[in-house]
């Protein structure tokens, strides 16, 4: 698979999930983990997409601290919190669609950071592919948006 169906996969999972957000883990072509069962605030407020995948992969194939070069691919930009984590586990690339700002303008209200300012405190070189397939992304945040109470 590439990465235009890996994040249609992410994307997927955000039309599904409780919050319009969906991520995936994937290491070596291999899905390793993904946010299906829980995302932001299904446990805590702290629970986003990313680091369900990461959790998941984590549990799933008993990775803990093995995800060094593995893909990240998330509907929305991971915001700070989720990039540390992302970073903190090493993975080598990120794809992700709708931009912070995309959330912020339709769903809820964003912390907007520099992802590349991020980036630069990863202890290896980390590639950011930004908004593929962000429009599929940005329907479902926007959908989302209009059916929040």
């Amino acid at each position: 698979m590439n990465d235009e169906q890996f994040i249609d996969i992410a994307i997927e999972i955000s039309k599904k999930a409780k919050y319009p957000y969906g991520a995936i883990a994937v290491k070596d072509g291999e899905i390793i983990g993904r946010s299906d069962d829980n995302t932001l605030m299904g446990i805590s407020m702290y629970s986003h997409a990313e680091l369900e995948a990461i959790e998941s992969a984590s549990k799933n194939k008993n990775l803990y601290g093995d995800l060094k070069g593995a893909t990240m691919y998330v509907s929305c930009e991971p915001c700070m919190m989720c990039m540390g984590a992302i970073l903190y586990e090493e993975f080598s690339k990120i794809v992700y669609a709708a931009t912070l700002q995309d959330s912020n303008d339709n769903y809820c209200p964003e912390m907007i950071t520099d992802i590349d300012v991020l980036a630069k405190y990863s202890n290896s070189k980390i590639e950011i592919v930004k908004e593929l397939h962000r429009d599929k992304a940005v329907e479902v945040i926007k959908k989302a948006g209009e059916n929040y109470e």
